[in-house]
C-alpha cells in the first residue's frame, strides 16, 4: 500500500485501499553458511524486505563447507573451508578467510529486525550437510562422528560434497546411532534455539535434507537407504525397549524419524511455535521400506522445495493430507543459485529463476515446477495449511564472472525497489 500511495503521491479523495497477503509468512532464505555475509549487509537486506512487505528472513548459518554463526559450547567450530567446496579449493566459494558472524553482532541484527517487523528464523542443517562440522570435530578431537553405509558386513563413506578427496574423507553427515555424533548436535540445537529465543525467534528450520548425498554406495543393487544396517539396528533396539510391538519391521528410516523427532523435541522446549524441516527426506517410502513405524511428528513443518525426491511421488498433497503444514521453497521459482545464468529460457539446474517466470506462473499454492504439464497433481489453491513461501539465494557452486561477480566491491542483488551491495 505504501509503495502504491508513493507512485501516485497518496490516496485521491474517496479512494481506499486494501492490502492483506495471501499467505502470513513472506520469507527470505539466505544461505550464509557457505558464504560470508556481513552483520550490516544482513542489515539492509532486512529494510528492503520490510519495504517490499516481507516478514521472516532465515539465516542458514550452517553447511557443508562452513559454519558462520559463534558458538560458545564450541568456540573451535565457527568458520569456513574451501577444500570441501563443489569444484575444489579453486571454486571461492568459502574464500573469505573462514569468517563468520558473533554472537554480539547477530544480536544487533535482531534488534534491526524486530524494528522493521521482520522475523529472523535461524536455520541449522543435520544431519546431513555436515561435512565442515565433521571434519573440525575429528581434528578437535581425534574422533570422527561422520556416517558410513554398512550393508552385509561392508562399510564405505556417505560421501560428500567437494572434490574426490574431500567426499572420501569427511562423511557428509553424522552418524545418528552413534551416541557422541548425537550429542554434539543436540548440544547445538540447545545452544542456538536458547539463544535466538532470547532475541525473541518463535521460528527454527532444523533442516533434515539429503542425508546420502549422490555419491556410490556399497552397492548399487539396492537403494541407500537399505544400506545403514547400523541405523536399522538402533532404530529396532529402541522401539523395542519403548515396548513397541512391531520394532522388527523398523528400518534405517525410522532413526532418522527417531533423529528428527528428538530435535524437535530440544527446539519445541524452548518456546518455539513453529519448527520445520525440509521435504525431501520427509515422509519417504519409494527407497527406505519405511512401514511408519516410528512417525514424524505431526507438528514438524515442511518446506517443500523439490517434487523429485521419493521417486517423485511426494507431491505436496503427501503432507497436506496428513496433516502437515508446509511452506513453499519450489526450487524451479524460489531457488536463486549465485553463480548460475538465470535467463527465461533457462532449462538447467536452477537456471530459471526470474521474475517474469515467477509472475506468469507461480503463486504460494503452486508446487509443480516450472514446465510441468500436470500442475494440478501439486497445486494447493487456498488451502489454509500452506503457511506460506520463501525466496532463497544459494550459493553452492564458483561465481562466474561477469554473471555474478564474486568480489564483494561488484556483488548485487536486485531486491525489492533498490540494489544492495555484497558483503
Amino acid at each position: 500500500m505504501e509503495q502504491a500511495m508513493l507512485q501516485q503521491n497518496g490516496l485521491a479523495v474517496g479512494e481506499t485501499y486494501s492490502d492483506k497477503p495471501d499467505c502470513t509468512e513472506r520469507g527470505f532464505f539466505l544461505d550464509c553458511g557457505r558464504k560470508y555475509y556481513s552483520p550490516e549487509w544482513i542489515k539492509d537486506m532486512i529494510k528492503e524486505m520490510s519495504w517490499s512487505n516481507m516478514n521472516a528472513i532465515y539465516l542458514h548459518f550452517s553447511e557443508e563447507m562452513g559454519f558462520r554463526l559463534e558458538s560458545k559450547t564450541y568456540p573451535w567450530l565457527a568458520g569456513a573451508d574451501n577444500t570441501l567446496c563443489v569444484n575444489g579449493s579453486d571454486s571461492g566459494v568459502a574464500a573469505d578467510n573462514g569468517k563468520y558472524i558473533t554472537q554480539d553482532e547477530m544480536r544487533e541484527i535482531a534488534e534491526v529486525a524486530k524494528l522493521y517487523h521482520v522475523e529472523i528464523i535461524p536455520s541449522l542443517d543435520s544431519p546431513g550437510h555436515m561435512n565442515y562440522a565433521v571434519k573440525k570435530y575429528k581434528a578437535q578431537y581425534g574422533v570422527d562422528i561422520g556416517n558410513y553405509f554398512h550393508y552385509n558386513g561392508t562399510t564405505s563413506i556417505v560421501q560428500g560434497s567437494g572434490p574426490e578427496s574431500a567426499q572420501k574423507s569427511y562423511s557428509r553427515g553424522i552418524d545418528i546411532s552413534n551416541e557422541e555424533a548425537v550429542t554434539f548436535a543436540q548440544n547445538l540445537y540447545k545452544e542456538y534455539a536458547e539463544f535466538f529465543h532470547e532475541l525473541g525467534c518463535t521460528k527454527f528450520d532444523i533442516g533434515g535434507d539429503e542425508l546420502l548425498g549422490w555419491g556410490a554406495a556399497v552397492t548399487s543393487s539396492v537403494s541407500k537407504w537399505k544400506q545403514l544396517d547400523h541405523w536399522k539396528t538402533y532404530a529396532q533396539n529402541r522401539a523395542k525397549q519403548e515396548g513397541k510391538s512391531n520394532y522388527s519391521n523398523a528400518v534405517a528410516y525410522d532413526a532418522f524419524m527417531y533423529y528428527m523427532n528428538d530435535i524437535y523435541d530440544i527446539v519445541s522446549s524452548y518456546g518455539y511455535t513453529s519448527v520445520r524441516m525440509w521435504n525431501d527426506d520427509a515422509l519417504r517410502t519409494s527407497d527406505t521400506g519405511y512401514q511408519q513405524v516410528v512417525e514424524l511428528n505431526k507438528n514438524v513443518e515442511i518446506q517443500y522445495w523439490t517434487p523429485d525426491a521419493n521417486s517423485s511421488k511426494n507431491n505436496i498433497w503427501t503432507y497436506l493430507n496428513k496433516g502437515y503444514k508446509a511452506y513453499n521453497f519450489l526450487n524451479s521459482y524460489s531457488y536463486y543459485v549465485l553463480g548460475n545464468k538465470h535467463t527465461d529460457t533457462g532449462s538447467g539446474s536452477y537456471e530459471g529463476c526470474t521474475p517474469q517466470r515467477i509472475y506468469e506462473n507461480w503463486n504460494p499454492y503452486v508446487f509443480a515446477p516450472y514446465g510441468d504439464t500436470n500442475t494440478g497433481k501439486n497445486t494447493s489453491i487456498g488451502n489454509p495449511n500452506i503457511k506460506g513461501s520463501a525466496f532463497c539465494v544459494w550459493r553452492t557452486i564458483q561465481e562466474i564472472p561477469g554473471i555474478c561477480p564474486a568480489s564483494p566491491e561488484t556483488k548485487r542483488l536486485n531486491f525489492g525497489r533498490g540494489i544492495i551491495d555484497g558483503e
